[in-house]
């Protein structure tokens, strides 16, 4: 099995998403994984569980124990974000780049162009972004791998105590888990928190995007950045959980985690017009104009709707099954030079 590097990129503990999820699934199939932080801490390098494991100190790990640890495997690197290509290259000396495209930022297409003409292979996080790598890189070899939901949430599993913990609130919770960035339609979260009886939750950190609590009044509660395991009961705490995406490049090419892990906890989820959305249908209700939108979070605070088939969705969809797909997708790639022999993965962190 090969070694898989993830760059600096994104550091372990920052919003645990497609790059953590999918790493930790490699690792579970036997890859020997290193996601490596921009942090320059101690420890240097934290076993997280067997084959995997968090680099805290990328300067220091290359210099000393990369040198024999390239020489036990052949290399994969696994790249998000395109202007990392450049030091790929140099740093590892990979026989194997995949780029997985999982955003439509017009300021990434040059980095990104560089990147995947020289990438053994392409993942794309939606069928638009699929669709645009086929047009513009037809020699490359691609496959579409669409997020999903992580089951060790047990956002799907039964807790009686689920309404213990939505705290002395009154009001049906209306809720956003996600960043506060600028593909947020402020003026569907205003309208959300003026249903009657009703009150938005949002959770998430800033994104580009100045927070103006006041501006909704004390029926939008901003909860700020929680961490991954504290999600479940905040999640299962809400009547209704809303997508409320403005259309831009940026959101008809993504493929919401939140999504899934909404369905997963079997509540109803109300979304603006988002192709990837719309695919899960009826599963997920998608709103045609923001008057649609709050007919339609209005009348789920009335009638949740079928939460076992919005549960039975997730679990067809969890980030195991988007791994191995993922796995059989890179065996089918030849190596770009003969493998090294391993020499024992007893000494990976020598």
């Amino acid at each position: 099995m090969s070694i898989v590097i993830y760059p600096p990129t994104l550091d372990w503990l920052w919003m645990k998403q497609r790059p953590q999820q999918l790493m930790t699934q490699l690792a579970r199939l036997g890859y020997t994984v290193f996601f490596c932080n921009r942090t320059r801490s101690i420890p240097r390098v934290e076993r997280i569980e067997p084959n995997l494991f968090v680099v805290h100190h990328h300067e220091h790990w290359l210099q000393t124990a990369w040198p024999k640890i390239r020489k036990t495997a052949p290399v994969l690197v696994w790249c998000s974000l395109p202007f990392a290509y450049l030091s790929i290259a140099a740093a590892y000396s990979p026989y194997q780049i995949v780029y997985d495209c999982s955003d439509e930022l017009g300021e990434w297409f040059r980095a990104e162009k560089q990147l995947a003409v020289r990438a053994d292979a392409i993942v794309c996080s939606s069928q638009r972004l699929y669709d645009r790598i086929r047009r513009c890189y037809r020699e490359q070899r691609a496959i579409l791998i669409r997020n999903a939901y992580d089951p060790s949430m047990k956002l799907h599993l039964p807790d009686e105590e689920a309404a213990a913990s939505r705290g002395s609130s009154k009001r049906k919770q209306i809720g956003y888990v996600g960043a506060w960035a600028p593909w947020i339609d402020e003026g569907l979260i205003g309208l959300c928190s003026r249903l009657p009886g009703a009150e938005v939750s949002v959770i998430g950190p800033q994104f580009d995007r100045k927070l103006r609590p006041d501006a909704f009044g004390d029926t939008v509660r901003f909860l700020g950045l929680k961490r991954h395991e504290e999600l479940r009961d905040y999640i299962r705490s809400f009547s209704v959980c809303i997508i409320p995406f403005r259309i831009t490049p940026v959101t008809v090419a993504a493929n919401p985690v939140k999504a899934y892990e909404y369905l997963a906890a079997g509540k109803p989820v109300v979304s603006t017009a988002l192709p990837e959305c719309q695919g899960m249908a009826p599963h997920v209700d998608i709103a045609s104009s923001r008057g649609d939108f709050i007919r339609k979070v209005a009348e789920r605070l009335v009638k949740p709707g079928d939460g076992a088939a919005r549960i039975t969705y997730a679990l067809e969809h969890t980030w195991e099954r988007r791994a191995r797909e993922i796995d059989a997708f890179l065996r089918s790639i030849p190596q770009r030079k003969e493998r090294t022999r391993p020499q024992g993965s007893d000494r990976i962190l020598s």
